[in-house]
C-alpha cells in the first residue's frame, strides 16, 4: 500500500492537470480504504444518514471488504439503509453477492424488494429467471413492474405464457411491459 501510495503522491506534481486530478481521486479512495474500520462503525451504529453517507460513499470502491459491509447493510433495521446496499450490491455486479441479492427479494418491504428486482437483472443470468417470475406474484404491483421489466430484459422464452398472462389481466403499465418483453423473446 504505501508503494502505491507514494506513485500517487508523486503524480500530484505532474505536468498534466488531469493526471493530478486523476492522482488525487485516487489517493482520496485509497485513504478511505485505510478508514474501513471507521466506516464499519458508521454501520452498525449509525444513524440513517450516517449509514447511507457510508454506503454511497464506499460503494465506488470495489474489493472483498467493501462487499462484506453492503451484504451486512442488507439486513440493517432501516428499509432506506437495506434498499441502498441492495442497489450498490447490484451495482457492483459481483456474482458473489447474487445470494444476498435474491433472500433481498424477501425482504418485508416492497421498496427492497423492487430495487432487489432491479439489482438482479443487471447480471442477465439466466439462472434467475425462476426467481423473477416468482416475483410476479408479489402483492406490490410495483415489484411486478419491476419483475416484468427484468424478465423482458433476460429475453428467455420460457417466461412467454406468463408475459401472456399479463398482457390479459395486468393494469395498463404491466401489459405493457409484457408485450414489450415478448417482443425481445427468443422465438
Amino acid at each position: 500500500m504505501d508503494r502505491r501510495k507514494k506513485v500517487l503522491v508523486d503524480a500530484l506534481d505532474d505536468d498534466d492537470e488531469h493526471v493530478r486530478a486523476t492522482a488525487a481521486e485516487a489517493l482520496e479512495r485509497l485513504d478511505m480504504r485505510e478508514r474501513m474500520p471507521v466506516f464499519e462503525r458508521n454501520l452498525a451504529t449509525g444513524d440513517k444518514v450516517t449509514k447511507l453517507r457510508t454506503i454511497y460513499g464506499i460503494s465506488p470502491l470495489r474489493g472483498n471488504d467493501v462487499l462484506r459491509l453492503l451484504v451486512k447493510a442488507v439486513k440493517d433495521p432501516e428499509e432506506d439503509v437495506r434498499a441502498a446496499a441492495v442497489r450498490e450490491l447490484g451495482n457492483h455486479g459481483d456474482t458473489r453477492v447474487l445470494s444476498t441479492l435474491v433472500e433481498a427479494l424477501g425482504d418485508e418491504s416492497p421498496v427492497v424488494r423492487r430495487v432487489a428486482v432491479e439489482a438482479i437483472t443487471r447480471f442477465r443470468e439466466p439462472k434467475l429467471l425462476g426467481y423473477l417470475m416468482k416475483m410476479l406474484k408479489d402483492r406490490d404491483p410495483g415489484v411486478i413492474e419491476r419483475a416484468l421489466e427484468a424478465i423482458g430484459r433476460l429475453g428467455d422464452k420460457r417466461a412467454e405464457e406468463a408475459m401472456i398472462y399479463f398482457t390479459r389481466k395486468g393494469r395498463p403499465a404491466m401489459k405493457s411491459l409484457a408485450l414489450k418483453a415478448l417482443g425481445l423473446m427468443e422465438i
